[in-house]
């Protein structure tokens, strides 16, 4: 009965790694459901011991043996994760860790980590079995009888504090608070867990809490794990629909531009022969021209939106934005010094992002024209720059003192063509906001009145497409 009960709580870790894996498939849960699926082995092989009123003490013995491949196993388990978690940091975060948990050190743990389960099946890890007295007088309980070479069994269990303790140092330099808040919950949770299942190793303090232990954490693990995930895919959703709704705009107004375009050259074409033509009187002709002007705007309109879709199209590469913001600014300082205008940049230690340098550096000087442009005729022309991480989000802040947005404009100014301008074509926010958009960012207006006005870029640090991706 003891044995039946002990199994079904050992699959219970199981249990759960599949259910997330059903409800979430992506990276993360693949390295958990490797981890729970060791997690029950484990305590599978220490459940089998108490099935001496079952079965045969030899199939006993057998299946200690095969099922000891979950705690020999744990430590490159708990270190995969690990290793999962690199692809959450970026590569200047992860540079030296990657020195540290990398597919090599993986292989090389995993390898020895099989050997010492291939001792385990020989006389040099473990001999036999033995009655000990259990916990209560009426249970009877088997416990191990160890070889002499034991000792490298216990010293590799040892060995997952290890792997525990470098996961929760890369867990400490995720930037996204949920993320981080799961991995360090999971691996003080399971150190707690681990260091309770230690006491198996010893015949006094072979007890049952090891498997309760486990139950719980497993439970616990399962629903901070399902916040997370949730998270993930409600921020990955809300960056794909940024992306999608520029390839819906681009694949529209491409159509558009290319069935304006074939009749806007014919209209062209004769037109410049009907203004060669001698036989016109004075009124005629100055339609004619007056159709040339047309057909002028129009192809000027067609050159803008063209742009307007280019500025979609995006080649990320690793770049800092502090030096981003800086080229811009020696872009645009001979403006600068122009307008008098007072440059504060808040140098905070920046971070690499995955951004295509060019077009965010068009971004950054056109919001730095913009903001002096609103200054010109204020008497105190200051413009900040700020830079700060938040959760999943590098942030640049652009205040200045300018004469504000309308706040019924605010919903608008980003439109296509759209401009409170008497000059200009309305088109620099708009395209700032689809460049943005195309990284998966944004850019909003936090606040504008008449004191000035705060704008802030967004840009995602963590590519969460592709750790949401299905491994194949």
């Amino acid at each position: 009965m003891n044995f039946i009960l002990m199994a079904a709580m050992s699959l219970v870790p199981l249990f759960l790694g599949m259910s997330c894996k059903l409800l979430f498939k992506t990276k993360l849960t693949n390295a958990m459901l490797v981890f729970m699926i060791f997690v029950s082995l484990w305590q599978l092989d220490v459940s089998v011991l108490y099935s001496v009123d079952i079965l045969n003490k030899d199939v006993i013995f057998f299946l200690f043996k095969l099922f000891r491949i979950g705690s020999i196993m744990l430590p490159p388990a708990f270190l995969y994760v690990g290793y999962v978690i690199l692809k959450y940091l970026s590569k200047e975060e992860a540079k030296w860790m990657n020195w540290i948990i990398n597919k090599y050190t993986l292989f090389a743990y995993a390898t020895w980590s099989l050997l010492i389960y291939l001792i385990n099946w020989t006389d040099h890890g473990l001999l036999g079995l033995k009655n000990i007295e259990g916990f209560g007088s009426t249970v009877t309980v088997l416990y191990p009888v160890y070889g002499d070479l034991s000792s490298l069994f216990v010293n590799h269990i040892k060995l997952l504090i290890v792997s525990i303790l470098l996961t929760l140092i890369s867990s400490r330099k995720v930037t996204d608070k949920y993320v981080k808040n799961f991995l360090t919950l999971f691996s003080l949770t399971f150190l707690l867990t681990y260091m309770i299942g230690v006491l198996n190793l010893q015949a006094g303090t072979f007890i049952y809490s090891s498997q309760i232990a486990v139950m719980i954490f497993s439970i616990f693990i399962f629903f901070i794990f399902v916040h997370l995930s949730t998270k993930m895919i409600r921020e990955t959703t809300q960056i794909l629909k940024r992306k999608e709704k520029e390839e819906q705009v681009e694949i529209t107004t491409s159509g558009l531009i290319h069935e304006i375009s074939n009749p806007l050259t014919i209209m062209k074409g004769y037109s410049d022969l009907l203004s060669r033509n001698e036989q016109l009187d004075v009124q005629a002709k100055g339609m004619v021209s007056q159709i040339k002007i047309a057909g002028t705007h129009m192809n000027s309109i067609i050159k803008n939106y063209n742009q307007f879709i280019k500025s979609g199209k995006i080649n990320p590469e690793d770049a800092d934005v502090m030096e981003i913001i800086k080229e811009s600014l020696v872009l645009t300082s001979i403006k600068i010094k122009e307008k008098n205008v007072f440059i504060d940049v808040n140098e905070q230690k920046s971070r690499i992002v995955k951004i295509d340098k060019d077009k965010m550096r068009q971004v950054f000087i056109n919001l730095i024209n913009n903001s002096i442009e609103a200054m010109d005729e204020k008497e105190q022309k200051t413009i900040k720059i700020t830079i700060y991480a938040s959760n999943n989000a590098m942030n640049i802040v652009f205040t200045d003192t300018g004469s504000g947005i309308p706040k019924n404009e605010w919903d608008r100014i980003f439109a296509p063509f759209h401009t409170t301008k008497e000059a200009g074509m309305g088109l620099g926010l708009s395209i700032s906001q689809r460049i943005l958009n195309s990284h998966g960012g944004y850019i909003e207006i936090v606040k504008s009145d008449e004191k000035g006005t705060e704008i802030k870029v967004t840009i995602p640090l963590i590519d969460y497409e592709q750790i949401m991706d299905v491994a194949r």
